[in-house]
């Protein structure tokens, strides 16, 4: 036995096909893959005593952004301290590739803060750099949308003609031939927002005869959820497609809590009628994305480089005011935090209501988005907690963070506390729920793996990577807030990708 890397005993194992925990023993060869998964009687190798812990397939974060984070810190601390150790990346429409002239220096301002040159075009190209740079965990990016879109067409309001579409079926094909697992849309973002149904459906017969998963970042979660959903289902239907997944499922602002019922129904006939319909949440009630989405009329048409351009202007950023403190009730500014900016003045601010920061949040905005629309996030209260528990315990429902793999300290920025405690709060609010274990690390490592098509990872099965975790299901604990959104969570003893322990608690 001397490709023995590693013996795991004294272990229970949770297999992540739902069964389990199962009094067992690991062997963990050098190449970094699994040897055996049970009862052994082979002493060689590191000894490694779990302790009578808990022994699960690695997680995996069903819907990350780290696409570029993780080239700037390739450690991933915040994902692999609370037991991830793959991420499915490129979500909401926006992945690092493909990149051409037309989408390339958006980009790179985009993205500015991570000091990371955009130097590749495709997925395969941009994968192999993530080899290079040995990140972990292992980022599996989709292809988004409003990047493709944007690199045959730009960031305009236009209906794409007939050769830009065909190009962009292309670059679609090309990405799932080289390992892509499916294609997500934002329809809430730039550009996005300008395409059509038709549009939509072009692209999805691509990914159906590709046999590849549709995830979307609906264009409505709250006013017009079911509206939304319902197109997207449609679209799917016509396209023939047989795999997609809902993004951050949940039905925003207090006006529409109502209707999750509806939306849940509509899943289920969906499921019954031959579409695997999936969904992620993360298991908090404050949403965050870019600031800029709170903009009103043509200013929401614009990208996030062309609002700071716009307001250089100081006639513009008054009109932009008037048109906020129109189109938002004085109550609202108390629901919008600010989670992270590149704005130094307000670096101090980050986690703090923009009512507690500034007498004038219209204003505050305003200058926020002038200085750093691309960099500026917000975190948005509205979300209601009986509605997340209700979603946590759908049986088809994974943990997506919607975070960012960084570091310990604050040098890429500031993160929502979903970014270091998703998982461990998943789980333990899953085992709370009365889920049993063996459920709840299947929703966490089989299902997502299964969902994705990650046939090598997922499972404590013979052959597949060594991507584990050892942790305590009796303190499991997330400790992340926006006070101090970097605290790593509790219950996670370490963490193995490929064979190599790279987090220890």
């Amino acid at each position: 036995m001397d490709c023995l890397k590693y013996h795991i005993k004294n272990v229970w194992l949770v297999r992540g096909d739902g069964s389990g925990p199962v009094r067992g023993e690991v062997l963990v060869s050098a190449d970094g893959r699994l040897l055996s998964c049970g009862p052994s009687y082979i002493s060689c190798g590191t000894v490694i005593d779990g302790r009578g812990k808990m022994l699960v397939p690695g997680l995996i974060d069903v819907h990350g952004h780290s696409d570029i984070s993780v080239i700037a810190s390739p450690g991933g601390f915040s994902k692999v301290s609370q037991g991830v150790t793959t991420e499915i990346a490129g979500n909401c429409g926006l992945s690092a590739f493909p990149l051409t002239e037309r989408n390339r220096e958006h980009l790179e301002e985009l993205y500015a803060q991570y000091h990371v040159p955009l130097s590749w075009s495709s997925f395969s190209s941009y994968r192999q750099l993530l080899k290079e740079k040995e990140c972990v965990p292992d980022l599996i990016p989709l292809c988004g949308h409003n990047t493709l879109r944007a690199a045959v067409a730009g960031y305009e309001k236009k209906t794409l003609d007939r050769a830009e579409a065909e190009e962009m079926k292309q670059l679609l094909a090309a990405a799932l031939e080289e390992g892509a697992p499916g294609l997500s849309t934002g329809l809430l973002y730039v550009p996005g927002k300008f395409a059509s149904p038709g549009e939509i459906i072009e692209l999805m017969k691509v990914l159906a005869a590709h046999g590849k998963i549709y995830a979307t970042h609906l264009a409505s979660e709250g006013d017009r959820l079911l509206e939304s959903l319902e197109e997207t289902l449609m679209c799917v239907r016509e396209a023939g497609l047989k795999k997609v997944q809902i993004s951050h499922f949940k039905t925003a602002g207090p006006a529409n809590w109502h209707k999750l019922d509806t939306a849940v129904d509509m899943i289920q006939s969906a499921r019954k009628g031959g579409i695997s319909v999936t969904v992620d949440r993360y298991p908090y009630t404050e949403s965050m994305t870019q600031l800029s989405v709170i903009l009103p009329g043509e200013w929401a048409d614009l990208d996030d480089i062309a609002i700071e351009k716009r307001l250089r202007n100081s006639e513009e950023k008054r009109e932009l005011a008037r048109l906020l403190s129109q189109s938002r009730s004085a109550d609202y500014w108390q629901r919008v935090r600010l989670v992270s900016t590149g704005v130094e003045k307000y670096r101090s601010s980050c986690g703090k209501f923009l009512t507690e920061i500034a007498g004038d949040p219209v204003m505050l905005a305003v200058e926020l988005l002038a200085l750093d629309a691309a960099g500026t996030c917000a975190a948005f209260s509205g979300m209601s907690e009986e509605n997340l528990t209700r979603i946590l315990q759908l049986p088809f429902c994974m943990p997506g963070s919607d975070g960012n793999a960084l570091p310990a300290d604050h040098s890429l920025g500031r993160a929502h506390p979903r970014a270091f405690g998703t998982a461990v709060r998943f789980l333990r609010r899953l085992l709370e729920m009365n889920v049993s274990p063996g459920e709840a690390v299947y929703r966490a490592t089989g299902l997502p793996a299964e969902t994705f098509g990650l046939t090598d990872r997922g499972l404590l099965r013979q052959q597949l990577r060594a991507d584990l975790v050892l942790l305590d299901p009796e303190d499991l604990e997330d400790r992340a807030d926006f006070a101090s959104p970097h605290t790593p969570a509790r219950g996670i003893i370490w963490t193995m990708v490929n064979g190599r322990i790279v987090y220890r608690s």
